[in-house]
Parts: structure tokens; C-alpha cells; sequence
């Protein structure tokens, strides 16, 4: 019998079913691993979902909205907005002295994240600009003020774009402002943008949010498709 005091040491017994318990706890790892594998599954089927919710006009509709806008204000707005991709809001924070129109440049000032910077502005922008500038009775630094003197809203951009969209029979779906930015980058897309130049053309800082859009486009996709299997052997 040992003493008060004394260090006893005791067998060690293993449990008979060790064996079964360590394969419990091996194919436990194996389902969590398991369970978390597919996340890049499931990004993409996000990605999926967030492209079958965007809404883009075609470019026969985009001829017809603008032909349907002869405000000289609104076709300045419209334009600034669909060429370049800009949310309601952001049309709201550009100021005259954001123009440049000997360089043809304009400064843009992107929200949410995505990044500003200098725009080249193409020859019909820069027309409709100085349309609008010399249409302009107020000295307001403002680009687009209100009659109060305010960046123009949100919401009255959104009017706009339901009375464009229903003069030039745009479907309804589509008669939002924000589809303006959804359209320009898809319709690069399709015209054969690399989606490195769109991603920055947009201001997007993380390239997945350009991706979402290579879903939308079908022509530049069967050009480069015939293109490429032009180059592969038929059987």
C-alpha cells in the first residue's frame, strides 16, 4: 500500500474502441473540411444571381432613350452618366470646375468604395456640356443644380429616367438610372473591352464586381469563340 505522500503511477488503459474513436474524430475533420470546401462554388453561384437581377438597355434602346432626350441639361446628364458609369448620386457631386473641356477631361467623384479619377471625355460630350453651359441661367458651381440651387436628387433623376424610358418604349424593368451604369459595362463587354480596362473604367475596386457582367454579354463571346475554335481541329 503506498504511503501518504508517495508518487503512484498507474497504468495507462486505452479504451477498447480507441481505434474507432480516432476514425470518429478523422471523419469528423473530413465532413468540416468538407463543409467549408465549396466556397468557391458558392461565390459563384452568388455572382449567378447577382447577374440574372441586372438590368441593361440594348443598344438599340439606348439609341432610342437618347433620341427621346432633348432637354439640353438632361442629354448633358444622361450622357455623363451612361458613358461613364455614374450612380445618381454621383452625377449630384460634379462641379463645373470638374470640366476641362479644352483637355476634354471631366474629374469624377465615385461613392460605395469604387474610385475617382480623370475621364477623357469623347467630342459629343463635350458638345452637349457646352450646350448645357451656355443654357445655364445661374453661376451656381454646381454642373446640374436644382431650382433650388441644389445637386440635383436621386429621385428626380429616377422621374427622368421613367419618362425617358417610357417615351422610347424601354420596358419598365429597365426604366431605373442606375441601369445606365449596368448598360455601359456590359456593352463594353460586348464590343471586346478587356475586363481590366472596364474594372478601371468604372472605377471598380475589386475586379468581381466587374466579372458579374461577362454573364450579360453573347456577342464578343461567339466572336471569340469562332475565332478560337477556328484554330482547333474538326472531327
Amino acid at each position: 500500500m503506498p504511503y501518504i505522500g508517495q508518487k503512484v503511477c498507474l497504468p495507462i488503459c486505452y479504451p477498447h474502441n480507441m481505434p474507432a474513436v480516432a476514425a470518429k474524430k478523422k471523419s469528423a475533420k473530413i465532413n468540416k473540411s468538407s463543409t467549408t470546401a465549396p466556397k468557391l462554388s458558392e461565390r459563384q453561384a452568388t455572382r449567378a444571381r447577382r447577374s440574372e437581377t441586372i438590368k441593361f438597355v440594348t443598344l438599340d434602346e439606348t439609341r432610342r432613350l437618347f433620341a427621346a432626350i432633348t432637354d439640353k441639361r438632361d442629354k448633358a446628364i444622361f450622357l455623363l452618366a451612361y458613358r461613364h458609369g455614374l450612380r445618381a448620386s454621383e452625377i449630384g457631386l460634379l462641379r463645373v470646375n470638374d470640366l476641362d473641356l479644352k483637355r476634354l477631361r471631366v474629374m469624377l467623384h465615385r461613392l460605395k468604395g469604387s474610385l475617382s479619377g480623370e475621364h477623357p471625355l469623347q467630342a459629343d460630350e463635350a458638345r452637349a456640356l457646352k450646350a448645357w453651359l451656355k443654357s445655364r441661367d445661374t453661376d451656381s458651381p454646381i454642373l446640374f443644380p436644382s431650382r433650388r440651387s441644389l445637386p440635383i436628387s436621386r429621385q428626380m433623376l429616377d422621374v427622368l429616367m421613367k419618362w425617358y424610358g417610357e417615351e422610347a418604349a424601354i420596358p419598365k424593368d429597365k426604366r431605373h438610372f442606375h441601369v445606365l451604369k449596368h448598360s455601359i459595362a456590359t456593352h463594353l463587354l460586348d464590343a471586346g473591352a478587356e475586363l481590366r480596362f472596364v474594372q478601371d473604367w468604372l472605377g471598380h475596386s475589386n475586379i468581381q464586381n466587374t466579372v458579374i457582367y461577362t454573364a450579360l454579354v453573347s456577342t464578343s463571346r461567339e466572336a471569340k469563340a469562332r475565332q478560337y475554335f477556328l484554330k482547333l481541329p474538326r472531327f
